[in-house]
């Protein structure tokens, strides 16, 4: 084996240290993005739900003040 191929054969290792610290570096913010769009995701869904819960009670309260004058108009006086 001659020097120059100890030299390359020492250099690969290091480049493929690189190599992968830069995949590591990578993955680790594209988890960040992706925790934070999961986030952003739930804070919709929480505000969908709550939407929908208000619409909810807003059409029980219109249908019950619907009900209330029937109900008046039909009792005997």
């Amino acid at each position: 084996m001659t020097l120059l191929n100890t030299l390359v054969m020492a250099d690969a290792p290091k480049s493929l240290v690189e190599q992968l610290q830069a995949q590591r570096v990578q993955l680790e913010t594209q988890i960040q993005d992706l925790e934070t769009q999961l986030m952003r995701s739930k804070e919709g869904y929480l505000k969908v739900l709550g939407a929908l819960e208000f619409a909810a009670i807003q059409d029980q309260q219109a249908n019950s003040q619907e009900e209330a004058p029937a109900e008046e108009s039909s009792a005997p006086e």
